[in-house]
C-alpha cells in the first residue's frame, strides 16, 4: 500500500527508491549498514530495535526529531511515546501464545513463569533466535526471570520462521508455539488454540524514523501510514494501531493487555 502510494505521490521520478529488508540472518540489517556508511534513508518504516544497537551520537547525528505524530491515549500512558522523538510507533504488535489443542489439556499455561520448568523441555517452539519475535521474547525473559531463565532457553527449540512454528504446533510436533498474532491464525489443520498469558503479552512496536533534514521529503507518506487506510490494516491483522490505540475485536479485548516497560528496557533487552 505504501509502495503504490509513493508511485502516485512521486511518480517515477526516482524520487524515492524503495528497499525491502529480507530476512538475512547472520547479517547485519540494512538500516545499520545505511548509518555506518553515513547514508540514511529517507523514511524508515519496521522494528525498532536497531536502534539499540546505535550509539546515541549516532542517531541523533543522522536521523529527525519527528513531530508530534498521533498515539492514542492507552499507548500513552502505557510509555510507548519515545521521549527522544527520533522514532514513532505506527502500531504494537502483540505476541501470543499457541497451543496443540490434542496435546495440552484442561492443565494449561497461565504464567510466562509456566515455561520455565522442566515440564516444559523440548514442548516448545519459537522462530530462530535471531528474528525479532525470539529476540524480543528471550531479551524479557533473560530481564524478568534472571534465575530461571536459562531452564526456558533449554525447554525451546528455536528454529525457522513464525510460520513454521505454527505448522509445527499443528501438527503436533510441539505442545506450544510463540508467534505474533497475524501468524497465529494460520492453522492449516485447525488444531491450534491461543492463550494470553495472566502477566500480558510481550509485543513489539513498529515505527517510523526520517533521515536528519528529510522530513519535508517524506511527510507525505507519513500521513499516509497515520490514515485511516493503513490503521485500518493493522487492526485487520491484530495488531494495535497507533492512531487509536485501541485492542482489534478480533483479539477479544476483555482478555489481551500488554507487558510494556518502556523503550529503554525494550531497546536494551532485544540488542
Amino acid at each position: 500500500m505504501i509502495r503504490e502510494f509513493i508511485q502516485k505521490e512521486y511518480g517515477e521520478s526516482r524520487a524515492l527508491e524503495i528497499y525491502d529488508e529480507p530476512h538475512r540472518l547472520g547479517q547485519e540489517s540494512s538500516l545499520l549498514k545505511t548509518v555506518r556508511e553515513g547514508v540514511t534513508p529517507a523514511l524508515y518504516v519496521g522494528h525498532a530495535t536497531d536502534f539499540g544497537r546505535m550509539q546515541q551520537k549516532q542517531v541523533a547525528e543522522y536521523f529527525e526529531t519527528v513531530p508530534d505524530l498521533p498515539l492514542g491515549l492507552n499507548l500513552k500512558e502505557l510509555g510507548f511515546q519515545d521521549n527522544n522523538r527520533y522514532f514513532h510507533p505506527i502500531t504494537v504488535i502483540p505476541f501470543g501464545v499457541i497451543y496443540n489443542k490434542n496435546l495440552v489439556g484442561k492443565d494449561q499455561a497461565e504464567k510466562w513463569n509456566d515455561f520455565h520448568t522442566p515440564e516444559y523441555n523440548g514442548k516448545i517452539r519459537l522462530p530462530d533466535l535471531e528474528r525479532t519475535i525470539s529476540k524480543v521474547i528471550v531479551g524479557a525473559m533473560r530481564m524478568k526471570y534472571p534465575v530461571t531463565y536459562e531452564q526456558f532457553l533449554a525447554n525451546c527449540f528455536f528454529k525457522g520462521s513464525p510460520i513454521d512454528v505454527v505448522n509445527s504446533v499443528d501438527e503436533g510436533e510441539y505442545h506450544y508455539g510463540m508467534v505474533n498474532v497475524a501468524f497465529a491464525r494460520f492453522s492449516r489443520l485447525k488444531n491450534t488454540g491461543m492463550l494470553w498469558m495472566e502477566e500480558g503479552a510481550f509485543c513489539m512496536p513498529q515505527v517510523i524514523a526520517v533521515g536528519k533534514g528529510k522530513y519535508d521529503k517524506v511527510r507525505k507518506i507519513v500521513d499516509y501510514i497515520f490514515s485511516e487506510d493503513i490503521q485500518n490494516f493493522f487492526a485487520l491483522q491484530g495488531f494495535i494501531p497507533a492512531v487509536t490505540g485501541e485492542v482489534p475485536a478480533i483479539l477479544h479485548q476483555d482478555r489481551l493487555k500488554l507487558i510494556w516497560n518502556g523503550w529503554e528496557e525494550f531497546l536494551r533487552a532485544t540488542a
